[in-house]
Parts: structure tokens; sequence; C-alpha cells
């Protein structure tokens, strides 16, 4: 069984600024930090397309239907919400795009690359799903029960947030904001449960 350090604000602060000495990570994080500053609306189809393709390929989203994304993402209407942070707007992305898989037809839900997408236009508001956050979660929540939830009500982004933020109250952790619990949680993660590790949702 994988052992787990107890989160305190110091083993945060030490994977936070492991995070950022990555010669991948932190470039990449600032080079999409930058990208969404100059580009913060969603209203043409260029701009949600350039966002969009920097997240898929610095962050290996497996979105195959980059153009039919970002056309569903311009029909959604999605500022004032991100703004707001409202959490409906992750679910809004990850379905109703009509990109489906070969094999069974089925459409395919993108929550995880919804959750970067919603989280680098606010990322107070958004924390980022993915199978390592996932991973972490649940080994922490067996090891400690921080806090009582089903694995499927990771993939709830209401229920997602409500989980990080007993996370943190559970382990007092006082100094870090969503973002930086976001960071240490997957870089965490990736440490961890490396050999299980799917890019795909």
């Amino acid at each position: 069984m994988t052992e787990l350090q107890t989160p305190t604000n110091d083993l945060l602060d030490k994977y936070i600024d492991q995070f950022n000495n990555d010669e991948r990570y932190y470039p990449a994080d600032q080079a999409i930090i930058n990208l969404f500053k100059a580009f913060p609306n969603n209203k043409k189809l260029e701009d949600i397309l350039l966002k969009l393709s920097v997240i898929n390929d610095l962050y290996s989203t497996n979105i195959l239907g980059t153009f039919k994304m970002a056309k569903h993402i311009q029909q959604q209407d999605i500022d004032q919400g991100l703004q707001s942070g409202d959490p409906d707007i992750v679910h809004r992305i990850a379905k109703g795009h009509d990109i489906r898989t070969k094999k069974n037809n089925r459409e395919i839900n993108f929550y995880s690359f919804a959750t970067k997408y919603c989280n680098w236009h606010n990322r107070d508001k958004y924390a980022i799903y993915d199978s390592f956050v996932d991973k972490v979660l649940m080994a922490y929540k067996r090891k400690d029960k921080f806090s009582n939830f089903r694995q499927s009500d990771l993939k709830d982004f209401n229920k997602f947030k409500q989980i990080i933020e007993d996370f943190a109250d559970h382990y007092n952790l006082t100094r870090h904001n969503l973002k930086e619990i976001d960071k240490f949680l997957w870089i965490y993660g990736k440490e961890k449960f490396p050999a299980n590790y799917d890019k795909k949702e």
C-alpha cells in the first residue's frame, strides 16, 4: 500500500516549490496564465481555439475534435458565469459537444479538460480534476476519512469543490489557496501513483 504523509502547510510548501522549480510544469503554467490574460473572453472562435489547443497540448487532455469543442464552448456564452465561478459551466463544457468515441459512438465526457479550461479563467473558484487528484483524494479518504464521499462524487464539480474544501479544513491547511492545494494534490498524486497513470479521461 502507498504510504501517504499527513498533509501540513509545510508539506504543501515543499511540493508547491517542487512544482514551481520544475523545468516543464512551471513554464507550461506561466504560458497558459499569460495566454488567458491576453485572451480572457470566449466570444471569438479563434481565441477559444488558441486556448483550447494550448491546454490540449501541454496537459494531454486528448480532445481530438478541437474545432468541434471550440464551437461548443463559443455557443455556451460562459464569460459571466466563469467570472462568478458558476460550477455548472464545467458540465456545460464537458458534455453536449457531440465528440464521440469511434468504438461505441458514445459522447465523451471531457470533465477533466473542462475543469482545466475553467480554472485558467478563474483560479480562485475552479479546482482541477484529473486522475492523480482522484487517486490521492481517495487514498486520503481511506486513510483519514477526512470527508464522506463516493469516488463518483469527484466527477460532480459542486461536490468535488466541497471535497477539496473538506480536505483543507480537515488538515488545517490555512496558508494555501485553492490553486496551491490543487498543485499539491496533482504533483503528490503523480509521485505516489505513477504506475497507473492513464492520460485519457
